[in-house]
């Protein structure tokens, strides 16, 4: 497959996937198969469509950040033979090959392929790429090299095929000591390595991320057994996908499992599992460490002596744990690189071996393992291909996502923000040296893509309005990475896009006056930070009206008035569940069509759409994918109407559809409605994971036909409330939701159980339901 060093081996189902994906561009540009079932099957193969209409970004997982001199060549060649705009470095640790036409992204991924690379989970409900410290292996401080088992890792779960059909994306890392330079403790698992009694070894997290309703992990195992993480990584799936989110795209995290049911009955939950595998199975893999070729040097050292040089060696260049090796920094604005010099890059690189180039999260390279009488070559080659080594580290570790420029979901231009910064910065009569360990991460949109929860100083895009729409950002500040001692970056203030260069040199500017009295950046926050922030804030609190100046209605490095348009759904959770919501939804547009239309044989097409909407609406949550129309048909009787879900009385329409009759389904337009709707009903009746919950008594029953379900407009959460705050809490929910919907109210046992249902009674409400459940009770409240 490829003749270069491959550090994760290539699932064996990989080629046939490519070709089947082949296939299905086909389909798509003929118009066989919806746009939506298209992105469901694109995006998990780790491609993205731009915010300009058919562009694409094709995402390459590099596992633990490790790429090899020649497959880093091969990506820049892929990059110029399809003519894409240049690669890109994320904080996940991989590469993005940008603004390549859909017909071309088929030849990228056969490509990649024969370069022992793989795009396959770069996106989508699957696992994600595996991180590790960008110095694994090389730094003073790791208890041992992490590498081994990301990469060991990654080997196993991109072969499983459950690894590719989550509530959404799993994500995990590994860090190599307490510093937990690749946030272990906020991702959905992390590792973070631990020696016991000379044995190898993890302390183990769960539940964490960066996201919106960000939050730590919870420590699972304060140690195990390095073997183990195949066990507890297997545990973690499984559990993600029992008890995962998968009708609410915004609630699927893993995170949101903890939300919903508590740390106690999680753990409770994961143990189970994580027992039934130990007595299933064994996953005590055998860790197998990369082996690479020691280099033969044939390069000539190239001595320098000038105080540019040094300044570089002081800014990038760092000792590694083996004796006369260097690690060096080499920094890119944005992540972003053009693909022929990173051609270059592979090129030069090569003469050093296998083990080179890691990817770090602050989207640059890490050069390693290069012998000391070298770095007059690389500062020369570097200098060579224009690459920003002359200024503070600083101003070349600013990160931000792509934003608003490619992202469907951007808000802000978050990379015109980082440039803008960049050069207020550049002004500066402080030394910007002194604040080399700072980071400043900036996201578009409240997604942390930017990581901007993980900054020292950190902003993340929202719409700020006075008579109009401009670019605002949230601030926040104060994060620590460490293990148990992380916390995440506070939210502090708010502040106009415009104003944010200024603000940010006047804060660094305050901050490096005094930063002697403290030990880190967060320890300022919780001194004065904070106060300084919003006293700076307070200065440029009023956005000046559009008359007065209209630059803040421009977001930086655009020529158009702000606002949303272009702004769509974001692809990176796109799943095959979507295919739920469009038949859910054709149904309902056929159904309004119908009401306008009196040509006979249009109504009898648009009800027998009904029919096949419905058939096929809820076939994903068993499985099924059907190849033609006929399936949809025959799949729906078996799995739904033989299996009693659905009513027998449906039996004669769906085979009358099936078979191709000519059917006049005008006559029984009623009942194709009435089909429909047990559909819809049943799809609200599964619970979150899209399971049916069939009760034991209902055997010989069909489950559209049970009682009544309610769902709730609002869901409040009142155990601990005292009374009587806790029924005024309720009135006050009442009032904020229209007459007929329901609100539901959890109450603790005893008074407020007592007390609270009877006093909304006496205002007029209707209690549907008051259900106990464990030490509490669920109450369920129609507004009058």
């Amino acid at each position: 497959m490829t003749d270069t060093k491959q550090m994760y081996r290539i699932p064996v189902t990989l080629n046939k996937e490519i070709d089947q994906y082949g296939t299905l561009i086909e389909e798509y540009l003929a118009g066989k198969i919806e746009p939506v079932k298209f992105k469901a099957i694109r995006v998990p193969m780790g491609i993205y469509e731009q915010r300009k209409d058919n562009t694409y970004m094709v995402r390459i997982r590099c596992a633990a950040g490790y790429i090899s001199p020649g497959q880093l060549k091969k990506v820049a060649r892929i990059g110029m033979e399809h003519n894409a705009s240049h690669v890109h470095i994320t904080t996940r640790q991989e590469l993005q090959i940008h603004n390549v036409s859909l017909d071309k992204t088929l030849l990228v991924l056969q490509d990649l392929y024969k370069a022992g690379l793989a795009s396959r989970g770069g996106g989508g409900n699957t696992v994600r790429n595996v991180m590790a410290s960008v110095d694994a292996g090389v730094s003073k401080d790791e208890l041992f090299d992490v590498t081994p088992y990301a990469v060991a890792l990654t080997n196993k779960l991109i072969a499983e095929p459950d690894s590719w059909t989550l509530p959404r994306k799993y994500k995990i890392s590994f860090s190599g000591s307490d510093q937990d330079n690749a946030y272990a403790a906020f991702n959905d698992l992390g590792f973070i390595a631990r020696i016991q009694k000379g044995m190898r070894g993890f302390k183990v997290f769960i539940g964490g991320s960066f996201g919106d309703k960000a939050m730590k992990g919870h420590v699972l195992f304060d140690f195990v057994p390095a073997e183990e993480i195949f066990i507890i990584a297997d545990a973690v799936k499984k559990l993600f996908s029992r008890y995962g989110n998968r009708r609410n795209r915004h609630k699927a995290r893993l995170r949101f499992i903890f939300y919903k049911l508590g740390k106690d009955k999680v753990f409770e939950l994961f143990f189970k599992i994580y027992e039934e595998i130990k007595r299933a199975q064994n996953l005590l893999y055998e860790i197998e460490n990369p082996e690479f070729i020691s280099p033969i040097y044939k390069l000539k050292p190239e001595v320098i002596r000038s105080d540019d040089f040094n300044a570089w060696k002081k800014r990038y260049v760092e000792d590694q744990k083996q004796d006369n090796l260097k690690s060096i920094v080499i920094p890119f604005e944005h992540g972003d690189i053009d693909c022929e010099r990173l051609f270059k890059i592979g090129d030069f690189f090569s003469q050093f071996g296998d083990d080179v180039i890691r990817f770090s999260m602050r989207q640059n390279i890490r050069a390693r393992n290069i012998p000391e009488q070298y770095l007059g070559n690389v500062y020369n080659f570097l200098n060579e291909i224009n690459v920003l080594i002359h200024d503070p580290f600083l101003l070349n570790s600013l990160v931000s996502c792509t934003g608003a420029d490619t992202c469907r979901l951007g808000i802000c231009m978050s990379k015109g923000l980082v440039s803008s910064i960049r050069k207020e910065l550049e002004k500066v009569h402080f030394q910007l040296d002194n604040l080399n360990n700072l980071n400043i991460n900036i996201s578009g949109c409240p997604n942390s893509c930017g990581q901007h929860k993980a900054a020292d100083l950190g902003f993340y895009g929202k719409v700020g309005r006075n008579s109009r729409m401009y670019p605002a950002y949230k601030i926040v500040a104060g994060a620590v990475t460490g293990g148990e001692n992380s916390r995440l970056a506070e939210t502090v203030d708010e502040i106009s896009a415009r104003d944010i260069p200024r603000f940010t040199v006047e804060l660094l500017e305050i901050y490096n006056a005094c930063k002697d009295k403290y030990e880190s950046f967060a320890e300022y926050m919780k001194d004065r930070g904070k106060l300084d922030i919003k006293k700076l804030c307070d200065k440029v609190r009023n956005v000046p009206d559009w008359d007065e100046d209209k630059n803040y209605y421009f977001d930086w490095t655009s020529d158009q008035v702000f606002s949303l348009v272009g702004r769509g759904i974001g692809e990176c959770s796109a799943g095959i569940y979507d295919m739920i919501d469009v038949d859910m939804n054709a149904i309902k547009s056929y159904k309004e069509e119908i009401k306008k239309l009196k040509d006979i044989p249009v109504v009898n097409k648009l009800l027998y759409n009904i029919i096949f909407s419905a058939s096929r609406m809820l076939l994903v949550t068993r499985g099924v994918e059907p190849k033609n129309t006929y399936e949809v048909f025959d799949s729906f009787i078996k799995k739904f109407i033989d299996a009693k879900l659905i009513g027998n009385e449906y039996r004669g329409l769906v085979e009358a559809a099936r078979n191709n009759t000519n059917f006049n389904f005008l006559d029984v337009k009623d009942k194709i409605f009435e089909m429909a709707g047990a559909v819809i009903e049943l799809y609200n009746n599964m619970d979150d994971s899209l399971q049916f919950a069939i009760p034991e008594d209902t055997e010989s029953k069909d489950v559209s036909k049970a009682g009544p379900v309610y769902f709730p407009a609002l869901k409040k959460d009142y155990r601990g409330v005292l009374c009587p705050m806790n029924f005024v809490k309720t009135k006050m929910d009442l009032a904020s939701i229209k007459s007929g919907e329901i609100l539901e109210i959890l109450l603790d046992d005893g008074e407020p159980i007592e007390n609270v249902p009877g006093s909304v009674k006496s205002e007029g409400h209707r209690i549907l339901e008051q259900n106990k459940i464990d030490d509490y009770w669920s109450v369920k409240i129609e507004k009058k």
